[in-house]
């Protein structure tokens, strides 16, 4: 550390939360990596953030639309859930349907909104796919946002008799920047 680091003039404390350095080498691409890991988590830390996959596998195929139904309400469901426990902003809604080299893509940013549907898939059936759903939301942590989707889940794919097996599912257990500590 330099000794004119603690030399600040008035105009320094000013630009201080814009990471402004007498000494700031901007050719230090571990320097300006750590800079903004830090600075996205400042702004994303009151998000809470949840990520599911489930493998979808039906016994004979089922037609797309009724697909595509089924992966609208589970977002809508799962987000009404999170705003009955608490949530108070959707960052957003996002769902993968993936059939094959095709895609069909969701985003929800508003329960009074319709999703936004991306339908790259010439298929009027689907045998088989994986979906990708995305779930951020303001106000409550990882687990309240995974219990609420794992709440909705069974009744709405029994909705729309749609059988799945969870692959995979991403939350923190707590809200936590310990991996920042050394």
């Amino acid at each position: 550390m330099h000794d004119d680091d603690f030399d600040h003039d008035h105009h320094d404390h000013e630009e201080e939360h814009h990471h402004h350095h007498h000494d700031h080498d901007e050719s230090d691409p571990a320097e300006e990596g750590s800079a903004l890991h830090l600075e996205i988590h400042r702004a994303v830390d009151e998000l809470g953030k949840y990520a599911i996959e489930l493998d979808i596998k039906p016994a004979s195929p089922i037609k797309k639309d009724v697909l595509v139904k089924f992966v609208d309400t589970l977002m809508r469901r799962s987000t009404d859930e999170c705003l009955k426990h608490g949530a108070d902003l959707i960052g957003h809604i996002k769902s993968f349907l993936k059939i094959g080299e095709d895609s069909i893509m969701f985003s929800m940013v508003h329960p009074e909104i319709p999703t936004v549907i991306q339908d790259n898939s010439d298929r009027t059936e689907i045998d088989e796919a994986l979906l990708v759903m995305h779930v951020i939301v303001h106000g409550i942590w990882d687990d309240v946002i995974r219990h609420c989707t794992l709440e909705v889940l069974p009744d709405v794919a029994k909705e729309f008799d749609v059988p799945y097996t969870i692959r995979a599912d991403y939350y923190d257990t707590e809200k936590s920047i310990a991996h920042h500590e050394h």
